[in-house]
């Protein structure tokens, strides 16, 4: 490598990283993210290529780079919903801000010259992307080991009922005066372990896209019951309270079960985010349909993230690895129910969640 053009590259470094990052922070994946989130391990990447392009002249001809700042920089691009695409982008635009940097200075760069600058960048590329696929392998096992835990801890207070209940009427003491109101725990266990299920479903069709939307006359009130009697076990064990104000006579022509999943999904969300107080879930009549809130006292959202936090490629500290996904899918369904969502927050003092539902909505065939 010319020691000319490796000077050159050291004197101009913060115009490499000033060009790098004009060109990335256009792009719509960090349009809503700070200047140190999109510089993240950047400058650090661009000394190490340089320091390489010094001691490759020393060296004669063996290029290596580091491979921990490289990693570092693909893992925290994907905490914040980077996709391969978007960091092969990030590589190239690399490239080009070398170049253009180095052509501004008037600086040719000749054949062995540039093929040693992109054999480096080339190398922190691969190395980035290679750690981006090792975490996101992780992650997605992460997630299906949290999914089957809560699956299995979901569904153990349910089944247990059912068990007991049945037990129960088959004693022939329970049989006269026990059995009805047996029969009807049984319902009521059945129909929320039937929830969890096709919850799971709606949840799954939500992220490939693939909603099916079945239109009918759907209680508010009865909705409502069925997702607090699911979520009031893990309210009880943070030792929250669960409140609800849901007028009984409040009647929508909707999907019972995706209704349901977006209630779900917001209340889920608002228990594990709060460490001690309540979770409301409210309801009143509008104008022109129904606008649902759920509110927590819990840890609230700082204001630069709830632009992200209903987007299903995006990861900051308050959306966890296998929950972010939750308020994305509840945007989704919101949108298949033909109504509106909004989010409001303070950090230190909790959140509240504003779904506006038509009294009718039907989906063309």
């Amino acid at each position: 490598m010319d020691p000319f053009v490796t000077a050159e590259c050291l004197r101009q470094r913060d115009a490499i990283i000033e060009e790098w990052f004009q060109r990335v922070s256009k792009r719509p994946v960090a349009r809503s993210l700070s200047r140190q989130s999109i510089l993240n391990n950047m400058p650090g990447l661009i000394d190490q290529i340089i320091d390489a392009l010094g001691r490759v002249q020393v060296r004669h001809g063996v290029l290596d780079i580091p491979r921990k700042i490289a990693e570092e920089h693909g893992e925290s691009r994907l905490r914040l919903g980077y996709g391969l695409t978007e960091l092969g982008e990030e590589y190239n635009s690399l490239r080009a801000a070398f170049l253009g940097v180095l052509d501004s200075a008037g600086i040719v760069l000749n054949n062995a010259a540039a093929s040693t600058l992109h054999g480096a960048i080339d190398q922190a590329h691969r190395a980035g992307v290679e750690h981006y696929i090792q975490r996101r392998e992780e992650q997605l096992r992460d997630r299906q080991s949290d999914f089957l835990a809560r699956l299995v801890h979901d569904f153990r207070s349910p089944l247990s009922t059912i068990l007991a209940s049945a037990e129960l009427i088959r004693r022939e003491e329970s049989s006269a005066k026990g059995a009805p109101k047996n029969l009807d725990r049984i319902e009521r266990a059945t129909r929320r372990l039937l929830l969890l299920i096709e919850g799971q479903l709606a949840t799954e069709a939500a992220l490939a896209g693939n909603l099916q939307y079945q239109e009918e006359e759907v209680g508010l009130s009865q909705v409502t019951e069925d997702v607090l009697a699911i979520l009031q076990p893990r309210a009880d064990e943070k030792g929250i309270r669960l409140q609800e104000d849901v007028p009984g006579g409040i009647l929508l022509r909707t999907d019972r079960l995706l209704l349901g999943q977006v209630l779900q999904n917001l209340v889920d969300n608002a228990l594990k985010y709060t460490a001690v107080g309540t979770v409301w879930v409210r309801a009143s009549e509008t104008g022109s349909g129904v606008r649902i809130t759920v509110e927590d006292t819990g840890r609230g959202i700082a204001p630069d993230l709830l632009s992200a936090i209903f987007d299903m490629y995006r990861r900051s500290e308050h959306i966890s690895p296998g929950r972010g996904v939750g308020l994305a899918v509840v945007k989704t369904i919101v949108s298949c129910l033909g109504g509106t969502l909004l989010a409001e927050s303070e950090l230190g003092k909790g959140s509240r969640f504003s779904v506006c539902l038509p009294r009718s909505h039907s989906v063309p065939t």
